[in-house]
Protein backbone atom coordinates (compact mmCIF):
# COMPACT_ATOMS: atom_id res chain seq x y z
CA UNK A 1 0.00 0.00 0.00
CA UNK A 2 1.25 3.60 -0.74
CA UNK A 3 0.31 6.75 1.36
CA UNK A 4 0.50 10.62 0.01
CA UNK A 5 2.18 12.06 3.82
CA UNK A 6 1.74 15.53 3.51
CA UNK A 7 3.26 18.54 4.89
CA UNK A 8 2.37 22.42 5.19
CA UNK A 9 3.57 24.74 7.75
CA UNK A 10 3.64 28.55 8.83
CA UNK A 11 0.12 28.93 7.27
CA UNK A 12 -0.46 32.65 9.15
CA UNK A 13 -4.24 32.66 8.47
CA UNK A 14 -5.50 36.06 10.16
CA UNK A 15 -2.53 37.73 8.84
CA UNK A 16 -2.73 40.44 5.85
CA UNK A 17 -0.03 38.80 3.94
CA UNK A 18 -0.73 34.75 5.13
CA UNK A 19 -2.82 32.44 3.59
CA UNK A 20 -7.21 33.14 3.96
CA UNK A 21 -9.95 32.22 1.69
CA UNK A 22 -11.48 34.78 -0.88
CA UNK A 23 -14.49 35.73 1.65
CA UNK A 24 -14.10 36.60 5.30
CA UNK A 25 -17.51 37.88 7.53
CA UNK A 26 -16.11 39.68 10.69
CA UNK A 27 -18.13 39.93 13.59
CA UNK A 28 -19.96 42.82 13.16
CA UNK A 29 -21.06 41.87 9.61
CA UNK A 30 -18.22 43.88 7.74
CA UNK A 31 -16.05 41.94 5.46
CA UNK A 32 -12.47 41.61 4.59
CA UNK A 33 -11.21 40.98 1.27
CA UNK A 34 -7.67 39.20 0.51
CA UNK A 35 -4.77 41.65 -1.14
CA UNK A 36 -3.61 40.95 -4.30
CA UNK A 37 -0.41 38.67 -2.67
CA UNK A 38 -3.44 36.51 -0.80
CA UNK A 39 -5.46 35.65 -3.79
CA UNK A 40 -2.38 35.01 -5.57
CA UNK A 41 -1.68 32.33 -2.36
CA UNK A 42 -5.19 31.28 -2.46
CA UNK A 43 -5.33 30.15 -6.24
CA UNK A 44 -1.56 28.19 -5.46
CA UNK A 45 -3.34 26.61 -2.38
CA UNK A 46 -5.96 25.20 -4.15
CA UNK A 47 -4.05 24.21 -7.37
CA UNK A 48 -1.70 22.10 -4.46
CA UNK A 49 -4.53 20.31 -3.01
CA UNK A 50 -5.99 19.64 -6.72
CA UNK A 51 -2.58 17.65 -7.47
CA UNK A 52 -3.11 15.23 -4.14
CA UNK A 53 -5.37 11.93 -3.99
CA UNK A 54 -8.02 11.74 -1.52
CA UNK A 55 -6.82 9.57 1.27
CA UNK A 56 -3.48 11.32 2.09
CA UNK A 57 -2.24 12.16 5.74
CA UNK A 58 -1.88 15.59 6.27
CA UNK A 59 0.56 17.04 8.87
CA UNK A 60 0.29 20.97 9.98
CA UNK A 61 3.53 21.79 11.43
CA UNK A 62 2.99 24.95 13.41
CA UNK A 63 1.88 28.40 13.19
CA UNK A 64 -1.28 27.47 11.53
CA UNK A 65 -2.83 31.19 12.26
CA UNK A 66 -1.67 34.14 14.35
CA UNK A 67 -3.08 35.75 16.84
CA UNK A 68 -0.29 38.04 17.14
CA UNK A 69 -0.62 38.01 20.63
CA UNK A 70 2.53 40.19 21.45
CA UNK A 71 0.85 42.66 19.61
CA UNK A 72 3.94 43.68 17.56
CA UNK A 73 2.51 44.50 13.90
CA UNK A 74 -0.73 45.98 12.86
CA UNK A 75 -0.72 42.49 9.98
CA UNK A 76 -3.71 41.21 11.41
CA UNK A 77 -7.16 41.06 10.06
CA UNK A 78 -9.37 40.64 13.57
CA UNK A 79 -8.52 39.97 17.20
CA UNK A 80 -11.67 38.18 17.83
CA UNK A 81 -11.00 34.53 18.42
CA UNK A 82 -14.20 33.60 17.26
CA UNK A 83 -14.08 35.03 14.06
CA UNK A 84 -9.88 33.24 13.45
CA UNK A 85 -11.76 30.13 13.96
CA UNK A 86 -14.03 30.06 11.42
CA UNK A 87 -11.14 31.58 9.09
CA UNK A 88 -9.37 28.83 9.94
CA UNK A 89 -11.91 25.87 8.95
CA UNK A 90 -12.84 27.58 5.91
CA UNK A 91 -9.15 28.22 4.75
CA UNK A 92 -8.42 24.42 5.52
CA UNK A 93 -11.24 22.96 3.99
CA UNK A 94 -9.34 22.35 0.89
CA UNK A 95 -6.71 20.00 2.93
CA UNK A 96 -8.96 18.83 4.73
CA UNK A 97 -10.99 17.29 2.15
CA UNK A 98 -8.25 15.40 1.03
CA UNK A 99 -7.15 13.88 4.00
CA UNK A 100 -7.95 10.79 5.82
CA UNK A 101 -5.82 11.65 9.09
CA UNK A 102 -4.49 15.00 9.92
CA UNK A 103 -2.18 15.63 12.57
CA UNK A 104 -1.25 19.15 13.87
CA UNK A 105 1.86 20.39 15.63
CA UNK A 106 2.14 23.52 17.79
CA UNK A 107 4.11 26.39 16.56
CA UNK A 108 5.18 29.80 17.88
CA UNK A 109 2.99 31.47 21.36
CA UNK A 110 3.35 34.21 19.92
CA UNK A 111 1.16 33.66 17.02
CA UNK A 112 -1.21 30.65 17.91
CA UNK A 113 -1.15 31.52 22.07
CA UNK A 114 0.43 29.85 24.73
CA UNK A 115 0.58 25.86 25.10
CA UNK A 116 -0.61 26.23 21.07
CA UNK A 117 -4.37 26.84 22.53
CA UNK A 118 -5.49 27.50 18.85
CA UNK A 119 -3.82 24.73 16.98
CA UNK A 120 -5.45 22.70 19.53
CA UNK A 121 -8.93 24.12 19.81
CA UNK A 122 -8.59 23.78 15.51
CA UNK A 123 -7.19 20.07 16.24
CA UNK A 124 -10.08 19.01 18.48
CA UNK A 125 -12.79 21.05 16.07
CA UNK A 126 -11.79 18.32 13.03
CA UNK A 127 -11.30 15.31 15.28
CA UNK A 128 -7.27 15.01 14.86
CA UNK A 129 -5.53 12.07 15.71
CA UNK A 130 -4.89 12.68 19.38
CA UNK A 131 -1.27 11.92 21.12
CA UNK A 132 -0.64 9.89 23.96
CA UNK A 133 -1.43 12.58 26.49
CA UNK A 134 -4.87 12.54 24.60
CA UNK A 135 -4.61 15.90 23.45
CA UNK A 136 -5.57 16.74 20.11
CA UNK A 137 -2.03 18.91 19.09
CA UNK A 138 1.30 17.63 19.17
CA UNK A 139 4.71 19.41 20.30
CA UNK A 140 6.86 17.00 18.55
CA UNK A 141 5.56 13.46 16.50
CA UNK A 142 7.57 10.77 15.63
CA UNK A 143 5.27 9.02 13.02
CA UNK A 144 5.62 5.84 11.32
CA UNK A 145 3.77 5.83 7.44
CA UNK A 146 3.82 3.16 5.58
CA UNK A 147 7.20 2.37 7.01
CA UNK A 148 8.66 5.30 7.31
CA UNK A 149 9.60 6.75 9.92
CA UNK A 150 9.73 10.73 10.13
CA UNK A 151 10.56 12.77 12.97
CA UNK A 152 8.50 15.84 13.14
CA UNK A 153 8.44 19.53 14.68
CA UNK A 154 7.91 22.99 14.11
CA UNK A 155 10.95 24.74 15.51
CA UNK A 156 14.66 24.90 14.01
CA UNK A 157 17.46 27.70 13.18
CA UNK A 158 18.54 28.21 10.10
CA UNK A 159 21.27 30.41 8.60
CA UNK A 160 19.89 33.73 7.16
CA UNK A 161 21.92 33.67 4.02
CA UNK A 162 21.65 31.70 1.10
CA UNK A 163 25.53 30.18 1.79
CA UNK A 164 24.63 29.25 5.38
CA UNK A 165 21.47 27.87 5.01
CA UNK A 166 22.45 24.51 4.78
CA UNK A 167 24.87 24.77 7.98
CA UNK A 168 22.12 24.21 11.03
CA UNK A 169 20.18 21.66 8.94
CA UNK A 170 23.51 19.52 9.04
CA UNK A 171 23.91 20.10 12.67
CA UNK A 172 20.80 19.08 13.66
CA UNK A 173 20.98 15.99 11.39
CA UNK A 174 24.12 14.85 13.40
CA UNK A 175 22.07 15.96 16.60
CA UNK A 176 19.59 13.59 15.67
CA UNK A 177 21.94 10.84 14.87
CA UNK A 178 23.56 11.05 18.33
CA UNK A 179 20.03 11.36 19.93
CA UNK A 180 18.84 8.08 18.05
CA UNK A 181 21.78 6.29 18.69
CA UNK A 182 20.03 3.28 20.81
CA UNK A 183 16.90 3.27 19.01
CA UNK A 184 15.91 3.08 15.00
CA UNK A 185 16.79 5.91 13.42
CA UNK A 186 14.17 8.16 11.46
CA UNK A 187 14.33 8.18 7.98
CA UNK A 188 13.34 11.88 8.00
CA UNK A 189 13.30 14.80 9.74
CA UNK A 190 11.13 17.80 9.08
CA UNK A 191 11.17 21.12 11.05
CA UNK A 192 9.13 24.40 9.62
CA UNK A 193 9.36 28.45 11.16
CA UNK A 194 12.05 30.20 8.92
CA UNK A 195 9.57 30.01 6.07
CA UNK A 196 12.25 28.64 3.63
CA UNK A 197 12.83 25.11 2.13
CA UNK A 198 16.16 23.44 2.67
CA UNK A 199 17.40 20.20 3.42
CA UNK A 200 20.82 17.92 3.83
CA UNK A 201 19.74 15.86 0.94
CA UNK A 202 21.04 12.03 1.68
CA UNK A 203 24.41 12.85 3.14
CA UNK A 204 23.66 11.77 6.74
CA UNK A 205 21.72 9.15 7.81
CA UNK A 206 19.01 10.77 8.30
CA UNK A 207 17.29 13.31 6.08
CA UNK A 208 16.61 16.33 7.50
CA UNK A 209 14.19 19.11 5.44
CA UNK A 210 13.06 22.55 6.42
CA UNK A 211 9.48 23.07 5.00
CA UNK A 212 8.36 26.20 2.92
CA UNK A 213 5.41 28.63 4.19
CA UNK A 214 2.71 29.85 2.52
CA UNK A 215 2.39 33.45 4.15
CA UNK A 216 4.23 36.23 2.11
CA UNK A 217 6.94 39.03 3.51
CA UNK A 218 5.96 40.74 6.81
CA UNK A 219 6.75 44.25 8.05
CA UNK A 220 9.10 42.47 10.19
CA UNK A 221 10.78 40.60 7.22
CA UNK A 222 10.68 43.81 4.73
CA UNK A 223 12.59 45.78 7.74
CA UNK A 224 15.19 43.13 7.65
CA UNK A 225 15.90 42.62 4.31
CA UNK A 226 15.69 39.20 4.13
CA UNK A 227 14.60 37.17 1.30
CA UNK A 228 11.29 36.70 0.51
CA UNK A 229 9.78 33.32 1.60
CA UNK A 230 9.53 29.80 -0.28
CA UNK A 231 5.83 29.13 -0.26
CA UNK A 232 4.29 25.52 -1.04
CA UNK A 233 4.55 22.08 0.83
CA UNK A 234 6.15 18.76 0.66
CA UNK A 235 4.62 15.44 -0.36
CA UNK A 236 5.88 12.44 0.85
CA UNK A 237 4.70 9.16 -1.47
CA UNK A 238 5.36 6.22 1.31
CA UNK A 239 5.73 2.61 0.69
CA UNK A 240 6.92 -0.65 2.25
CA UNK A 241 9.43 1.72 4.11
CA UNK A 242 10.63 3.20 1.04
CA UNK A 243 9.74 6.88 -0.09
CA UNK A 244 10.06 9.80 -2.10
CA UNK A 245 9.73 13.53 -1.34
CA UNK A 246 7.78 15.71 -4.10
CA UNK A 247 8.52 19.42 -3.52
CA UNK A 248 6.05 21.98 -4.48
CA UNK A 249 6.73 25.32 -4.61
CA UNK A 250 5.57 28.54 -6.27
CA UNK A 251 7.59 31.25 -7.54
CA UNK A 252 6.18 34.84 -7.29
CA UNK A 253 6.30 37.53 -10.17
CA UNK A 254 9.89 39.43 -9.45
CA UNK A 255 9.37 42.63 -9.04
CA UNK A 256 9.59 45.44 -11.53
CA UNK A 257 11.52 48.41 -11.31
CA UNK A 258 9.61 51.94 -11.16
CA UNK A 259 10.33 54.26 -13.93
CA UNK A 260 8.71 57.41 -15.17
CA UNK A 261 6.02 57.10 -18.01
CA UNK A 262 5.82 59.92 -20.24
CA UNK A 263 2.44 61.92 -20.31
CA UNK A 264 1.35 61.99 -23.55
CA UNK A 265 0.63 65.53 -25.40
Amino acid sequence: MTTNLVVVSDLHINSTVGLICPSIVLDDGGEYRPSKGQRWLWRNWIDFWEGIPKGCWLVINGDLADKDIKLRAYQNITRNPSTIQKMVLDTMAPALDKAERVFVIRGTGAHTGKSGHLEEEFAKDIGAVQSDKGIYSWWCLLLECEGVVFDIMHHASMGRKPWTTPNSLNSLAAELVIRYARGRLPDVAIRSHNHRFGETGLNYPIRVVATPAWQLSTEYANRIAAAPADVGGLVFRCSKGVYTMDIRQYQPERSRPWKLTPIKT
